[in-house]
Formats: structure tokens, C-alpha cells, sequence
């Protein structure tokens, strides 16, 4: 349901900038360090949009490998510490500490 819910704000959100691109189709001068150039409004707006898009995207899925690695570290740290507790030799069952703490409880 999340997933969907965000597919249709992504598309509400296209959808005005679409209009608002459109809304806008005056030339403009563009400056940067060496130059300007004359170009619609209309390009200069999707271009800022498509750009802040792939910044967020890449920035997201930069994080998402740092989770990703993390998880697999954490995964790994898990299993040995399963392992280390297997190879242990524990001296009184699990059944065995609850009956006396059964008996410890009633007196």
C-alpha cells in the first residue's frame, strides 16, 4: 500500500510541474561561470527537476548500500555468536533451570 501511495504522489507531482513547465515558456538567460545562454523557461525547469531527482536517487541508493552492508556484517556477527553458543557445552538444560526456578518460586 506504501509503495502505491507513493507511485501517485511521484505522479501528482509530475503532473504539476508539467503544468507549471508549460504555464512558463518564456526565454530565459541562463548564466554560469563562463557564459549564459537564452533557453525556455520550460527546459530550465524539468532540467532542475530531473536533476534534483537523480541527486536524491543516487544519495538514496547510496545509503541503501551502506544498509545493506551493515545488515550482511550484522547477519554474519549473528551466526557466529549462534555457532559459539552451540559449541558451548551448556551444564543444565533449559527444562532443568525452570523446574527449579518453579521450585525456588513455592518455597
Amino acid at each position: 500500500m506504501k509503495g502505491q501511495r507513493n507511485i501517485i504522489f511521484g505522479l501528482i507531482f509530475a503532473l504539476l510541474v508539467a503544468l507549471f513547465s508549460i504555464a512558463n515558456v518564456q526565454n530565459v538567460e541562463v548564466n554560469y561561470i563562463v557564459g549564459y545562454f537564452e533557453t525556455p523557461l520550460v527546459i530550465v525547469i524539468l532540467s532542475s527537476v530531473i536533476l534534483g531527482a537523480l541527486i536524491v536517487f543516487f544519495v538514496g541508493g547510496l545509503k541503501l548500500v551502506k544498509m545493506r552492508n551493515y545488515t550482511k556484517k550484522l547477519e554474519k556477527e549473528i551466526e557466529q555468536l549462534q555457532a559459539a553458543l552451540r559449541k558451548k557445552e551448556m551444564p543444565v538444560e533449559i527444562e532443568q533451570v525452570c523446574l527449579e526456578e518453579e521450585k525456588g518460586a513455592s518455597l
